[in-house]
């Protein structure tokens, strides 16, 4: 009974989803949500949306190692003792034999879902965050017109500060990136338990883009990494219409 009741209410989350243009609601470990919220979801549009004079501070980082292969998530909202709660996802290639995410009746899309861990940071630790953060040249505007493609390596940070909303994205290669980009993945790592090892980035020769929009695979379906453009103070977004 309870199964049978749970279709018409995901039949209407989509819906109200889709009405709403896919808009971001946050952290996720279904994975049809993320998959109709991932692109708002990099651009901060919910922290965007929601943020307004007298809020707590949020953060959300954003690292793309590769979006097949590797997509870890860190939201970073303040409390009230000076503190704050870290939410890290790791999403990565589903695997049907994995012991952290093992199928079965109850969850048959557990192998989809990611790994998902929380932690308090304590006053201390949060300040220390934020200076990372601050040292990533997260203050300045992000560059227009900069390309961000999941067959690739980049970063995104938005966050919401004092009622305004910021946002700035780093893609490799590029000196910026290849300055900030590890040294903010080990200062989040003591406050990411999820247990799973961080894909370093390296260097990889990225094909022009229109490779995949006429590319199929032997099942006649075509795999297209998203790929989103810096705009203003967030992003555009699109797959195959961005110029």
């Amino acid at each position: 009974m309870q199964l049978k009741k749970s279709f018409p209410a995901v039949s209407v989350l989509a819906a109200v989803l889709l009405l709403a243009g896919c808009a971001a609601v946050g952290p996720t470990d279904d994975p049809f949500m993320r998959s109709l919220t991932w692109e708002r979801y990099v651009g901060g549009d919910d922290i965007d949306r929601a943020c307004q004079a007298g809020q707590p501070e949020r953060y959300r980082l954003v690292y793309n190692a590769i979006e097949e292969e590797q997509r870890r998530t860190y939201d970073l909202s303040a409390m009230v003792d000076g503190g704050a709660m870290l939410e890290v996802q790791v999403i990565g290639r589903p695997a049907l034999n994995d012991p952290k995410n093992p199928i079965s009746v109850r969850d048959p899309l557990a192998p989809w879902r990611g790994q998902r861990a929380m932690y308090r940071l304590n006053a201390t630790e949060y300040a220390a965050l934020k200076q990372a953060i601050g040292a990533t040249g997260f203050e300045t505007p992000a560059p227009e017109g900069l390309f961000l493609r999941g067959d690739g390596f980049y970063w995104t940070a938005s966050a919401c500060r004092d009622g305004r909303f910021h946002f700035h994205a780093w893609a490799s290669p590029s000196a910026e990136f290849d300055r900030m980009a590890v040294p903010l993945l080990e200062a989040l790592q003591p406050y990411d338990k999820t247990g799973v090892e961080v894909r370093r980035p390296y260097e990889v020769p990225l094909p022009p883009y229109s490779v995949y929009l006429n590319a199929y695979d032997r099942d006649g379906i075509r795999s297209v990494p998203h790929r989103f453009q810096v705009h203003g103070n967030g992003l555009r977004y699109s797959q195959g219409t961005i110029n």
